[in-house]
């Protein structure tokens, strides 16, 4: 296993060369986790950004993404890892210093060093940025080996028939959001009211689609469905007009509220049923060493390293939002 400084001093970001690097080593602290490695110690470093898909398939007409899969590490000690990430505020972004970093890049750093100290291999992680949401996803599924996806993607039984999920590694809240000036809806029976002639916004392919769908056939037969792209087209449509409507993650919502942005969450229809996951292509062998990660000791995420990476990216409030959810779960 490659030994490395754990300190090492970070160049400005500069996209340029960042394309022609094409893997970096992992910060390694001293010590290996089969020698106590202590997992909270970790210090994620910076990781190069391929504007480009890396590796990619031999064959076909449809560029396949493609990484080493766990048994091809295992037997020659090292291997690549592609990450594919949609940037989202607090989840996976770049700092104002140009580094990619966030909830979900800290994570998987700590994965890969876990996977490093426990197998006795080295990794070389490509992580390629994708912000069309759809896309990001199908190149997940259609991907072959060691390919993981970043982007806040709920976990359900229907993603389950074409993708691996890994452990939950956060929960979310889905909020209705409007223009502050929507007085705040006391009840959903009172929907179709309040709402009358506005237009809703859904994210693209997102499980907020189903939510504005129901409230069409439910509420509000006559809606108008305007589905928008990311968070922060929502956001602008929502807090430019008083008869727009959407629902978003609750990061979402508060990274508006801390940007000032006139929007008003009504509590009545939120919805804290949803959990995030990093994807797999389905069968991936790399599946079960995430769950192996997630579960170790009391479980990754009751540690003060995963709590001390919400409160670093996400900020108190939000943190404490969203671990409430799960405690509420839990006790289910």
């Amino acid at each position: 296993m490659r030994a490395i400084d754990p300190a090492p001093v970070r160049a400005p970001y500069n996209p340029i060369l960042s394309l022609l690097l094409v893997s970096v080593l992992l910060v390694v602290p001293t010590g290996c986790g089969s020698d106590g490695e202590d997992v909270s110690s970790w210090t994620p470093g910076p990781r190069p950004v391929s504007d480009e898909r890396p590796v990619l398939a031999a064959s076909g007409d449809v560029e396949v993404d493609r990484g080493s899969t766990f048994a091809a590490v295992s037997e020659s000690g090292e291997g690549e890892i592609v990450v594919i990430f949609t940037n989202a505020d607090g989840w996976a972004y770049f700092d104002d210093e140009g580094y990619l970093t966030g909830v979900s890049v800290e994570i998987l750093e700590d994965f890969f060093r876990w996977v490093e100290s426990t197998r006795d291999v080295s990794l070389d992680v490509v992580w390629s940025e994708d912000d069309d949401w759809m896309q990001f996803y199908r190149r997940v599924r259609d991907a072959r080996g060691g390919v993981i996806g970043a982007g806040n993607v709920t976990i359900t039984d229907e993603r389950r028939q074409e993708l691996d999920f890994s452990p939950a590694y956060q929960s979310n809240v889905a909020v209705l959001i409007t223009h502050e000036d929507v007085p705040e809806l006391e009840s959903m029976q009172n929907a179709s009211e309040r709402f009358r002639g506005f237009a809703a916004h859904p994210y693209l392919g997102t499980l907020h689609e189903e939510r504005v769908n129901q409230l069409r056939e439910r509420r509000i037969p006559g809606l108008r469905v305007l589905p928008l792209s990311s968070n922060d087209e929502i956001l602008a449509a929502v807090s430019e007009s008083p008869d727009r409507l959407a629902w978003i993650d609750a990061h979402a919502y508060f990274r508006g509220v801390e940007e000032g942005l006139p929007i008003r969450r009504h509590p009545v229809a939120d919805d804290s049923s949803e959990s995030f996951g990093f994807i797999l292509p389905r069968g991936s062998d790399w599946t079960p060493l995430l769950e192996e990660f997630f579960l170790e000791d009391d479980g990754y995420r009751n540690s003060e390293r995963y709590r001390e990476i919400l409160l670093t990216h996400l900020g108190e409030g939000l943190s404490e939002l969203l671990e409430e959810v799960r405690e509420v779960r839990e006790v289910r």
